[in-house]
This record gives structure tokens, sequence and C-alpha cells, in this order.
């Protein structure tokens, strides 16, 4: 079983990133450090739903559940009973992990299509709860979320707050590129490609699908608080059925099973909107014209591991080529 290694054309868009990211924090506008913390946070969810979708094969829409309870979690315990917003935030992990724990033996016996539908009514779910009821104060939301402090540094300053998302993003980066060169990646390929095999080949696959699951629903609740802590407001909107649409979008237009996939997927998704914006009521259409031509030219992704080659490798210099793995 191959091991997930991270390709030179990876590498060099990551400290593209890096360089990109400490510009900005040194002295970028307000809107650019807006979208790239952003674009970080959304990117840790991309990159939980890559361990699940691109590593264990499990097609799960529930993202946005524990990024629900991350967010709702800080802001409730936060705003309501004073509590401590880092305390909040590691209350709300346990809660998402606890619930995933519950949820998962269950909803993992699904598979295919019955799996992803189990998901999308939970994701449906969340965001009807979150829309209708009281204690999450309906679809007004939440607001004057407390910033996060360490000492005398404090992250309602915009720079250092997108220090701290791009770490939360690096780290869980770095989780995702252990686990994937680990025997619970294999684990998890296996399961991906064959999963009855697996079995007879001595895996636990309920053991290794619901692990898959609660490192997911970890990464997707501190994003969420995070999220949450950066704009200091939380409603419904933020998680409902356009939010697990796009997050499949950047996941897919990024590349499955790529290391830099979920970070370009996610810059896509949240940047071309806005570079569109002059078009005004053409404006969508430009947008999902161009998302059409990315999956049409690259169905594997931009930075995704096609078998063979796509067009989009045909039509690159050879140099080029080579850095993206083509071995031409």
């Amino acid at each position: 079983m191959k091991q997930a290694k991270v390709r030179p054309i990876e590498i060099a868009v990551l400290l593209l990133i890096a360089l990109i990211c400490l510009a900005a924090a040194l002295g970028g506008s307000r809107l650019a450090i807006y979208n790239l913390t952003i674009i970080a946070l959304y990117a840790t969810v991309v990159i939980s739903l890559n361990i699940l979708l691109g590593f264990a094969g499990q097609a799960s829409f529930a993202q946005t559940t524990f990024m629900a309870i991350g967010g709702y979690g800080l802001a409730i315990l936060a705003t309501r009973y004073g509590i401590n917003p880092w305390l909040a935030i590691a209350v709300a992990l346990a809660l998402s992990i606890l619930l995933a724990l519950v949820i998962g033996k269950p909803l993992l016996r699904l598979r295919g299509h019955y799996l992803s539908m189990g998901t999308v009514a939970l994701a449906l779910g969340t965001a009807s709860f979150a829309n209708a009821s009281s204690f999450t104060n309906g679809g007004w939301g939440i607001t004057g979320i407390p910033s996060l402090t360490i000492g005398d540094l404090s992250f309602r300053n915009p720079a250092a707050f997108l220090i701290l998302a791009w770490s939360l993003c690096g780290l869980s980066l770095l989780a995702y590129h252990l686990l994937g060169n680990s025997h619970i990646g294999r684990a998890w390929r296996a399961l991906s490609t064959r999963q009855d095999i697996s079995a007879t080949l001595g895996i636990d696959v309920g053991h290794y699908k619901l692990m898959a699951l609660l490192i997911a629903a970890a990464m997707a609740s501190l994003a969420g608080s995070f999220y949450v802590a950066f704009t200091r407001f939380v409603g419904p909107d933020l998680y409902d059925i356009s939010v697990v649409i796009n997050l499949m979008f950047m996941l897919f237009v990024g590349g499955l099973r790529s290391t830099v996939g979920p970070i370009v997927g996610a810059s896509f998704i949240i940047l071309v909107p806005q570079a569109v914006a002059g078009f005004e009521r053409y404006q969508n259409l430009a947008f999902f014209a161009l998302l059409l031509v990315v999956i049409l030219v690259r169905p594997a992704g931009l930075f995704g591991r096609a078998r063979g080659g796509g067009a989009l490798e045909r039509l690159m210099p050879g140099w080029l080529a080579r850095l993206q793995g083509d071995p031409r």
C-alpha cells in the first residue's frame, strides 16, 4: 500500500502560502487578512473531509454538525455562563467527539448512498434546530462572543488571529500527513478500496471507520469554534445546506487525497466569487461556469492524484508535469 507522499509542487505551494500569510500578517489589508483567515478555517474542515472520504472512503456530509457544536458551544458557554473561551472550546470539542462516538457506530454501518443520505439528514437537522430553537437564539444568532486571549496577547487583532488560524490548519495538515503514512492510514486506504476484503485480512473495519469520524469531528469542531471566535457571531446560516455543498466543492476542486488540495479548494470557492463580482447579475453564472471548466479539465481536482494523468497534464510542459507527479 503506497504512502501518502507530499509532491514537490505541493511543498512549493505550501511555502508560497506561508509567504503570503506572513506578508499579510506584517502589512496586509483587512480584507486580505479576513479572506486568508476564513480560507484557513474552511481548509481545516476540508482536511477532515479528506480523512473521512479521501482516506477511509466514508462519504459524510455531516461536518457542519460538528462545526455547529464547536461554534454554538463557544458562543453559549462564553456569553451566557461566562466560561473562559478556551475552556468553552475544549468543552465543545469534547461534546463533538462524544456525539461522533454515539452516532458513529450505528451511522457507519451504512454504506454508499445510504451513509450519504444519513449524514445529509444529520446536517439538515442541525441547521433546522439551530434556526428554530430558542436555545440557539434562532435565526438571530448570538453576538458579542469574547475574544480569545493568551496572557497579554489578544486575538481580537486580525493579524494575530490569522497566525492562529493557520497554525490550526498547519497542525491539521501535519496530522493528516502523519496518519496517512502510518498503519492507520494504510488501514483506511484498504477500507476505501474493498471493505469486505479488508475485514477478511483482519482489519477491524468498525474501529478504523469510527476513528476516522472521531478525528474528523474534532478538526471540524475546532474550526467551527475558531470561526465564531474570529467573526464573534454564530447563526444557523453558517451551517445550512449551501455550506455542506461548498465544503464538498472545496474538497473535489482541490483534489481528493491531496495535501494542499483542501487549501487550494477553499481558496477557489472563497476567492473566485469575489473576483467575478464585477459581472453583477452574471456573477453566479460566471462562477459556476469556471467551476464546471475546472471539473471537466481536471476531474481528479487541481492537485488530485489521477491515474494516468488528466487533460491538464497533457497541456502542461514536461517539467511542470513531472512536478505534478506525471512520469513522462
